[in-house]
Formats: structure tokens, sequence, C-alpha cells
């Protein structure tokens, strides 16, 4: 039995909402839960597995979520960006800075996947009778081997550089999660999967974050060792402006209204987000003071963005791309939020669907067009979705090759519009946890896959 799961985004907790630990033993429980059903074999026979895969397909830990990054301003001594020279000693020190906070905070959740590698400790499954039943009376327990591996993306390529100094970094994050990569760079995509690689061609599986088709988050000249334009806009926006205002205006806010610009950068969908913070100042800005202090921290947070050398740089991204950047943050620094928040809300009306769904690029992968491959899995969007590659039009359970996106784990706030009757927007937080998990050898009754999508409070 093989589980994938992506974008669990575990942060040192200094910006924005993280995943509950509760998310993590949920995941163990599921886990042991889809051992024990794999382990009845097509025919009706009960046989325990043997072994337990799990493929973290990228964007795990989130060292770019972190204002350890503000540490020091342009100009001071120690400044340092996720654009800058991934091989100077001061990008590495940053690096480990911020895993090891990661790995702190969130101690309590790596231990559960520490705990589900170590035999004995993870998956106890009743051993067979002689009828082929599950021996339920026995105190005799089997344990799986279970192997736990590492794969980067776009939040954590930092674990994808090379160099002793990166390796010392990798080996603190798998003695702390118990994974079986090996010391030197995760894996970015099935060309450099290494032994990992004949997991892959064991289950037929084809596995990538998916950031490689996301001109914003993935550059094909510089590879995935380097940041994007998409690291820049998050760190130097989404993430700023909540600790900004945090900084500068934290005593003097309502805590009600602070609460909710922090909070921004969970919001979905992200055309939302100016719609939200419009809504945050309305609903809870005690006076028109703090509206104009609010839109004057975003104001100087846009024209430090549009000033950054990144986006005049054709490394991180398309022309196209930086100068809608560039359109878009100019239009925001200059127009009230109120107008900000209609066009926001006016682009939601016209396109419903923000998610983009990223299946199209599941029929170029070789292995899938040499039938090598019945699976394709993807991360990145945080949507989950599975998409037949024979026909679209026929059920997705009886067709050959089949895309699946793992989706995310993650707390979002669903921000969605009432009618005017009903006054003010309203929101609701989304605790979501999906996985995939594929089958060998007769597993699961036969079954080649199974998807598992929960939105847990």
């Amino acid at each position: 039995m093989l589980v994938v799961a992506s974008d669990i985004h575990l942060s040192d907790e200094t910006v924005g909402a993280v995943v509950s630990d509760k998310t993590f033993a949920l995941f163990a429980s599921r886990l042991r839960e889809l051992a024990y059903q794999a382990s009845w074999r097509a025919g009706g026979r009960y046989d325990p597995v043997r072994e337990v895969d799990i493929i973290l397909l990228g964007d795990i830990l989130d060292p770019l979520q972190s204002t350890l990054w503000f540490e020091k301003k342009p100009g001071q001594e120690g400044y340092v960006r996720p654009w800058h020279d991934p091989q100077s000693e001061l990008f590495v020190r940053k690096v480990a800075e911020i895993t090891r906070a990661i790995l702190q905070k969130n101690r309590a959740a790596v231990d559960v996947l520490k705990k589900l590698s170590r035999d004995g400790e993870g998956i106890r499954l009743p051993p067979a009778d002689r009828r082929g039943k599950p021996a339920l009376y026995t105190r005799e327990r089997v344990t799986p081997r279970v192997r736990i591996y590492y794969m980067v993306g776009n939040h954590d390529w930092y674990y994808h550089l090379p160099g002793k100094a990166y390796d010392a970094i990798r080996a603190e994050i798998i003695e702390a999660m118990g994974l079986d990569n090996l010391p030197g760079p995760f894996p970015h995509g099935p060309e450099d999967a290494g032994a990992l690689g004949e997991t892959f061609e064991r289950y037929r599986l084809v596995a990538r974050h998916g950031d490689r088709y996301d001109p914003m988050s993935y550059n094909p000249r510089a590879g995935r060792d380097s940041a994007t334009l998409a690291d820049v806009y998050t760190l130097e926006v989404l993430y700023r402006f909540p600790h900004e205002v945090n900084l500068q205006l934290g005593d003097e806010l309502p805590p009600m209204l602070l609460q909710g610009i922090q909070r921004m950068i969970n919001v979905r969908p992200l055309l939302a987000t100016p719609l939200w913070l419009f809504d945050q100042v309305r609903r809870h800005g005690a006076s028109k003071a703090h509206y104009g202090q609010v839109k004057t921290m975003w104001d100087t947070v846009c024209e430090d963005f549009l000033s950054l050398e990144p986006l005049r740089d054709s490394q991180f991204a398309a022309p196209v791309s930086r100068n809608v950047l560039r359109l878009i943050f100019s239009l925001s620094k200059r127009a009230p939020f109120s107008t900000v928040a209609t066009v926001s809300n006016l682009l939601r009306r016209y396109i419903p669907q923000e998610h983009i769904s990223i299946a199209r690029f599941a029929y170029q992968e070789s292995a899938i067009r040499a039938g090598r491959a019945d699976f394709v899995t993807y991360g990145h969007t945080h949507s989950h979705e599975v998409v037949s590659l024979e026909q679209r039009v026929q059920d997705v359970q009886q067709s050959g090759q089949v895309y699946i996106n793992t989706g995310a784990w993650a707390t979002f706030y669903d921000y969605y519009h009432r009618p005017a009757a009903a006054g003010e927007q309203k929101t609701r937080p989304m605790h979501l946890l999906t996985c995939v998990a594929l089958y060998q050898e007769g597993e699961r009754q036969g079954r080649r896959y199974e998807n598992w999508w929960a939105n847990f409070a």
C-alpha cells in the first residue's frame, strides 16, 4: 500500500493559521484503517500487508512562511531573502534557523509521523488465521514496515539544494520525521527520485509536486534550486503586510481587526483577499482613522514590493507575469479599499472557479504516454481532483490511467457572498485533510486506488 499526501505547510507559527496536531492524529488513525482494509485481498482472503509506503509530495515544511525573514531590512547587515544566493553562509543559516523553529513548533505533529515509521509503534495488524480471516482475539500483532519519503515543492525547494550544509539540515528533518530519505537533495520529481523510483515502478506511478507547471512558481531556465516570483509576492505582500500591521499598529487597532488581518493568508479564494481586508476594517474598525492607518500600511507594502529588484529580473518570471503584478498593485495602491473590494468581488462573479486544473499536464508524462504508468499524482493547487486520462466521459473507477491531485492539509477561511438582504459577509473555517492510497497485488480486495477527503472542525 502506498499513501500520498502533500501541501501540509508546517510553519514556525509566526504567519497565519497552522495545521492542527489533531490533523496528524486523524491521518495516523486513517492510515491504520487503510492498512487493515488493504489486508483484505481479492477473493475475500485476509493477509496482513507487510509494507506501507508514504510519500510526502512537497510543501510539507514551509520555510517561506516565517517572519524570521524580516529580521533585517534592506541595507542592514545580515539582510537576506529567499531570492538571494542560496549557497551563501547567510542564506544557509537562515534556512537552518527557520527549519529548526518549524520542527520545534510542530514537534507533536512530526512525532506522529516518526512513530508511524518505527516498527511496533506505528501500524499493528491482527495476524491471519488458518481460514484466511483476521485473528482478532490473539495478542499477537503484525507490524508492517512503514517507509516515509519526502519530495519537495515550491515552498520547501531549499531542501533540494546540494551541499554539505544542506545535508546537515536534511539530516535533522530525517531524524525528526522518521524519513527514509538519504541526507542528499530531496527529490523534486521522478527524474531525480533515486531509490524512490523503484516504488514508482511497483505502483505504476508518476508523482511530482506540480509546481513546474505554474510559471509563477517555477522557472524552467533556473530549475528547482532557485526562488521564483511567487516567493517574492508571497513573502513581501501576503506575509509582510500582516507582520507590519502587527508591529506598527498592533497596540492601536481593535483585537478583532488585528486578528482578521493576520488571517488574510488563509483566505480562499485568493481573489477574495482585498474583499476580506475591506470587510475586516468595515466590521471591526472602531474609527475612520483605523481605515486610514491600514490603507496607508497597505500602500507602503505595495510600493516596496513594486520597487524590488526581482520584478525587473527575467529570472523570476516572464514579462507578462511581472507586468500583470505591477498593474494590479499600482491600481491597488492608488484606489481606496472599497474600490479594490468591488473589483475583487466582480472578478469572483465573472471567474467563479479560481482553481485552474493542472490535470492536462499528466498527458505529457513519458511514463503515461509509453503505458508504463497508470497513475499521475500532483499537489500544489490545494484542490483535490480525480480525472480519467483515457476517456474523460467514462466513470473514473473504470478508466485505465488516472490523474489525482492530492489536495492539501490546511485551515482555510472559505469566503462567500450572501444576498444583500442578509447583510455582511460571512466566513467559515475549513480544516482539510486529503490523501490518496494506491494498492497492488490484490490489496483492498483488488481495488487500484482510493481517495480520502475530510473537512472537520
